[in-house]
């Protein structure tokens, strides 16, 4: 169990004795005191938050194959671009009349009611 500080490193709540396999003949711990072994697999052991499978999967769009979901899109876009295309064309004699009046220079005829 580790506890963290304000500087978010962790460290032991309780002491960690650690004796290096006498097996092994790499001395890397040969001579260092606990604290400094604690730093070293604090500092070799540490993971990245952004260097995990779950943070990179959650950046990553998923393809989907399936034939239902590909029509449920289209069908969204389509209602999409349907109620933008109704107010669209609600406007279209308006926008005719504005240019009409700016291409005469004859600014009445966008109070005109026809």
């Amino acid at each position: 169990m580790y506890i963290l500080d304000t500087a978010s490193t962790p460290k032991p709540a309780l002491p960690l004795y650690i004796m290096p396999c006498l097996c092994v003949l790499n001395k890397t711990w040969h001579n260092l005191t606990q604290e400094q072994i604690q730093e070293y697999l604090i500092k070799e052991l540490t993971v990245l938050k952004n260097a995990t499978s779950l943070s990179k999967n959650k950046l990553i769009s998923r393809s989907d194959p399936r034939q239902s979901s590909a029509i449920v899109g289209l069908v969204g876009a389509g209602l999409v671009c349907g109620i933008f295309g109704l107010l669209l064309v609600s406007d279209v004699h308006v926008i005719l009349r504005h240019m009409r009046a700016a291409l005469t220079g004859r600014p009445e005829l966008l109070w005109r009611m026809t």
